[in-house]
């Protein structure tokens, strides 16, 4: 699975279920083998995180990891966790 390009700024986001960590394709479906696109990109930290947080309290069985532009992850979403500097990964 390639990262995605990404310019200074922005951000990715990959999404996996909770409970099997399974990732998952953009359309929501288990992403096995090179099926379809997993990766969202985002101009912004703040745009990608209001996209986690919104997708986390539609279906809480699923989080959602966003990477910068050097493909490090950087934050972590998931259902019953707030987004605050503790789910900031570092």
């Amino acid at each position: 699975m390639d990262f995605p390009k990404l310019e200074a700024g922005q951000h990715a986001v990959i999404s996996a279920e909770v409970a099997t960590g399974i990732v998952l394709r953009i359309d929501g479906q288990w992403r096995l083998g090179d099926q379809g696109d997993a990766w969202r990109v985002f101009d912004s930290l703040e745009a990608a995180l209001e996209f986690a947080c919104a997708e986390v309290a539609k279906n809480p069985l699923v989080e959602f990891w966003i990477y910068d532009e050097q493909q490090s992850p950087v934050q972590m979403t998931r259902h019953g966790q707030a987004p605050s500097e503790a789910n900031k990964l570092e």
